[in-house]
């Protein structure tokens, strides 16, 4: 997994430094496979290591650099390893740059260019020039994971929701521009799938306005009451369904302003004490659908077409082992 001691020999003398005045040890201060994340600003194309460290010497932000001996990318970072964590990654070699010579800089080794960087031109005159420092750290999102390498320019921050949640947004990334802002827009990440969940809890509706969508649960009624879910938005009961096992029938109603509407009535109840159901309604074309362990119970159409629903409420004397709301 290691690059021998021969491959980093020829990476350091790879650029044809011609007389070796500036060479020093490099054992004790470059570490074989290895690399520094997050941190990067710029990326550069480098004959050696030895120019690479040059080009992070020329850097005021340069604190530590990366160095891919296949493509020879030479990669600053603006922080070092007395501060952050360095990786394992096979292919690089990763080094402090306090550790090297300021003489590799050329010219530019007695010229202090301050939130910028030194250029030495072919007549080898130094002078300071604008060096883009790389983005901030790119915004988190609620309840996802974000992988980035870096903050230099063209850099992506990928973002991936955790497990039970899904992204509201068509794209999962944003890039790093020369205007020190990140592209675009990403998230939330919102919760679709409920494990165990405590009875008297509501299910928001993940992502915003839905015409159509199924909710399912696992539940199973541990005494001979009552099971209710409600569909609401807007203040208002747009669905209301209760198993009242009490009087082995099921109740459909819907209720607005406080008032409810006509209910129907179906007989028997569909749920059984201590026995698990997979209980499924489903909207769809301003129909609500309930099915019990896959067979259809009633088709209720929506009262109030122009409500958003909002979020579901279960309630009453039931364990559920599962709930989901599928878009």
């Amino acid at each position: 997994m290691h690059l021998s001691l021969f491959t980093v020999v020829l990476v350091l003398t790879g650029g044809g430094l011609g007389s070796c005045g500036t060479c020093f040890n490099t054992t004790s201060v470059v570490e074989v496979d290895a690399h520094m994340e997050r941190y990067i600003f710029r990326k550069v194309r480098s004959p050696s290591l030895y120019s690479c460290a040059s080009e992070c010497l020329m850097s005021s932000v340069c604190m530590s650099f990366n160095f891919e001996t296949k493509t020879r990318i030479c990669e600053l970072n603006s922080n070092s390893s007395d501060l952050v964590a360095v990786t394992t990654r096979p292919g690089f070699l990763y080094s402090d740059i306090n550790h090297w010579p300021k003489s590799l800089a050329g010219a530019c080794s007695e010229t202090t260019c301050p939130m910028s960087r030194c250029h030495s031109d072919r007549l080898g005159r130094a002078a300071c020039v604008t060096e883009f420092q790389g983005c901030d750290a790119p915004p988190s999102v609620a309840n996802a994971e974000m992988r980035y390498d870096g903050v230099y320019e063209g850099a992506v921050a990928e973002y991936s929701c955790k497990n039970n949640f899904m992204m509201c947004t068509d794209r999962n990334s944003r890039v790093c521009l020369l205007t020190g802002n990140w592209s675009g827009s990403v998230g939330p990440c919102a919760q679709y799938s409920w494990d165990n969940p405590v009875m008297n809890f509501i299910m928001v509706v993940p992502c915003g306005n839905y015409t159509s969508f199924k909710v399912t649960m696992n539940i199973t009624p541990t005494t001979i009451t009552r099971v209710s879910m409600d569909f609401r938005g807007g203040g208002n009961l747009l669905y209301h369904i209760s198993f009242r096992l009490d009087q082995n029938k099921l109740v459909f109603n819907s209720r607005i302003s406080g008032v409810w509407g006509t209910p129907i009535d179906l007989s028997p109840v569909p749920l059984a004490v201590g026995t698990e159901s997979l209980v499924e309604i489903r909207l769809d074309q301003g129909m609500y659908m309930l099915a019990v362990d896959g067979s259809s119970i009633n088709n209720f159409t929506d009262r109030y077409p122009n409500e958003i629903l909002k979020n579901v409420r279960i309630s009453g004397d039931a364990n559920l082992t599962a709930a989901h709301i599928s878009i």
